[in-house]
C-alpha cells in the first residue's frame, strides 16, 4: 500500500511539473495586445482588442483567476504603477486624455500636463519588470505612482535638458487626483563625485537616472568609473517629491586584474550613432554608444532592501568609457541597503570560438531576473551570431549553481508588428518554433520547460513563446498568434 501510495505522489508531482495557468482564444472580438508580469501582485497583465465589441484588460493569477480592469470599451492598455495599486490608460474617444484608475476611482490627467516634462529620467520597465533607463521623453510608464506623475525640465519650461551640470532642472510634480502640475528645483547630485583626472574618460555628459520607491520617494542614480577601470561606485540618492535629497547611498565595486566594461543591461540611456537608414536591423545592437551609467544596472529586493549590481567585465583596460573591448564574463555584487558588500560572484562565460571575436559590448544583452531563493543572469548577444549564456545564482552565497550555453538563429521573416509575440530567433532542435533571446535562459536551464516544449508537435502553425521569470517558477506564455495564447506555469 505504500508503495502504491509513494507511486501515485510521484505521478501527481510529475503531472503538474507545468500547470496551464490559462488558455483563450484568438479571434476578431479577442485578440491580445500586450502583457506584463506584476511582481507585487504575482500576477500577469493582459491586453485585448476587439473589432467590435471594444477593448479589454484583466489580470491572472497563479490559480488561472480572472479580474477584469475594464472590459469591451473605448480605452487601450493598463499600465501599472510602481506600487501596483493603480494603472493608467488611454481614453480612445479622448485622445488627449489619459485615465488614472486607483481602488476602481477614475481620475483624468489631460495630455496638456504632460506636453512639457522629459520623462526618460525614470525610464520603463519591461513584460518581467525590469528597470530600462533608456526610455523615451514622452513616455512615462515608470514614473508615477498612485499620486503624482514625474518628470523633469530645464529653465526654460522644455523638456530639452542639455548639461545636467551647468543648467537648472526643474522637477515637475504632476497631481493626478486634481489634475494640477507644480514646478520645483531640483538639488543637484554632488559632481565632485564624479569627475576629475581619476575617473575614466567618456563622450558623453553626466547624467543620471530615477526610480521611483512606490508613494514614498524616488532614488536619483549616478555612477562613476576609475582611470583604471576596476572600481566602480554606484550613487544611490533618495530624493523627496519638493527636489530635496534626503540621503546618498554609495555602493562601491572592485575587481582584481579585470575591467568593468559597458554592457546593453538597461542601467543607461542609448546613443545613437548612425542614421535609421544605416542601421541593419541583424546588427542593431551595434548601431549605439553607451555612457558610465551603462557600466551595470541593479535589482532592488523589495522585501529587505539588499542590492545586486550586475554588469560585464574584460580582461583587457577599455582605453575610455564604451570603448571596444572583449567581453569576457560577468558578475554581481550583493549588498546590504547600508552599502555594505555581502558577496562578490565573479565568473567567465564559457563559449565557443567565435565569443574571442565580440569587440563592442554594447552587443551583450544583460538581464539579472528574479528567481524565488535564486537569481537568473542572463547574457545574449545578436551580432554575427546568436547565443545566450545563462547562470542561476544562489542569493545567499553568490554561487553558481547551474549555467548553460545556447546557440540559435535569428530569422527576421518570423516576425511580423501586428503578432501578438514576434519573436525571431529560433533553436534547430525545437523546430517551427521561436522565441526570445531572454527565453533562450529558461529552454537551457529547466528541464523541464525544454521536455515540454519538445512535446509539442513541429506540424501545423509556427509557435511563439516569451518567459516571465517569479518567485512563483517560469511562465511560458504561448501563441500561434492566429488561434490562441496560453500561459503555462514551470514551478520548480
Amino acid at each position: 500500500m505504500k508503495k502504491i501510495l509513494l507511486g501515485l505522489l510521484l505521478l501527481a508531482t510529475k503531472l503538474t511539473a507545468q500547470t496551464v495557468i490559462i488558455e483563450e482564444k484568438i479571434d476578431n472580438e479577442n485578440s491580445p495586445a500586450y502583457f506584463q508580469y506584476l511582481p507585487k501582485s504575482k500576477k500577469i497583465v493582459f491586453c485585448t482588442s476587439s473589432k467590435s465589441n471594444g477593448n479589454s484588460a484583466f489580470t491572472v493569477d497563479i490559480n488561472g483567476k480572472k479580474t477584469f480592469l475594464y472590459q469591451n470599451v473605448n480605452k487601450m492598455y493598463a499600465d501599472f504603477s510602481r506600487t501596483e495599486n493603480s494603472y493608467k490608460t488611454v481614453d480612445l474617444k479622448d485622445q488627449g486624455t489619459y485615465k488614472f484608475v486607483l481602488n476602481g476611482q477614475e481620475q483624468s490627467v489631460t495630455k496638456e500636463k504632460l506636453k512639457n516634462p522629459n520623462f526618460s529620467y525614470f525610464g520603463s520597465y519591461d513584460k518581467n519588470n525590469v528597470f530600462d533607463a533608456s526610455g523615451r521623453p514622452d513616455k512615462f510608464s515608470g514614473s508615477f505612482n498612485d499620486l503624482y506623475v514625474l518628470g523633469f525640465t530645464n529653465s526654460k519650461n522644455s523638456w530639452r535638458i542639455k548639461d545636467i551640470e551647468k543648467e537648472d532642472v526643474f522637477l515637475e510634480i504632476i497631481e493626478i487626483k486634481n489634475n494640477t502640475n507644480k514646478r520645483v528645483k531640483l538639488e543637484k547630485p554632488d559632481f565632485a563625485l564624479l569627475k576629475g583626472n581619476q575617473f575614466s574618460k567618456s563622450d558623453y555628459d553626466l547624467t543620471f537616472s530615477c526610480k521611483l520607491n512606490n508613494n514614498e520617494n524616488f532614488d536619483l542614480i549616478t555612477k562613476s568609473l576609475s582611470a583604471d577601470s576596476q572600481t566602480v561606485v554606484l550613487y544611490k540618492s533618495s530624493y523627496n517629491f519638493e527636489g530635496k535629497k534626503i540621503k546618498t547611498q554609495p555602493f562601491t565595486l572592485k575587481l582584481d586584474n579585470k575591467y568593468f566594461i559597458t554592457s546593453t543591461n538597461g542601467g543607461g540611456p542609448r546613443y545613437n550613432t548612425s542614421t535609421q537608414s544605416m542601421q541593419s536591423p541583424r546588427f542593431v545592437d551595434e548601431s549605439y554608444a553607451l555612457d558610465v551609467l551603462s557600466i551595470n544596472n541593479y535589482y532592488e529586493d523589495p522585501q529587505n532592501g539588499d542590492m545586486y549590481i550586475y554588469g560585464i567585465f574584460s580582461d583587457e583596460a577599455p582605453k575610455k568609457i564604451d570603448a571596444k573591448a572583449l567581453p569576457k564574463g560577468f558578475y554581481v555584487f550583493k549588498f546590504d541597503k547600508g552599502g555594505n558588500k555581502l558577496w562578490e560572484s565573479v565568473n567567465y562565460i564559457d563559449g565557443k570560438d567565435y565569443f574571442e571575436k565580440i569587440r563592442v559590448s554594447s552587443a551583450f544583452q544583460v538581464n539579472l531576473l528574479d528567481y524565488g531563493k535564486n537569481l537568473i543572469f542572463s547574457s545574449s548577444v545578436n551580432s554575427f551570431t546568436e547565443f545566450t549564456n545563462a547562470a542561476i545564482i544562489d542569493k545567499t552565497s553568490g554561487s553558481i549553481l547551474k549555467s548553460s550555453f545556447i546557440e540559435y538563429n535569428n530569422n527576421l521573416s518570423h516576425g511580423k508588428m501586428s503578432y501578438f509575440i514576434s519573436n525571431t530567433y529560433d533553436f534547430k532542435e525545437l523546430r517551427n518554433k521561436t522565441f526570445s533571446p531572454i527565453c533562450f535562459a529558461a529552454v537551457s536551464i529547466n528541464p523541464k520547460v525544454m521536455d515540454y516544449l519538445k512535446k509539442i508537435p513541429e506540424k501545423g502553425d509556427r509557435l511563439y513563446f516569451e518567459t516571465l521569470y517569479s518567485d512563483e517558477g517560469v511562465w511560458l506564455v504561448e501563441t500561434d498568434n492566429k488561434k490562441y495564447y496560453k500561459v503555462v506555469l514551470f514551478k520548480d
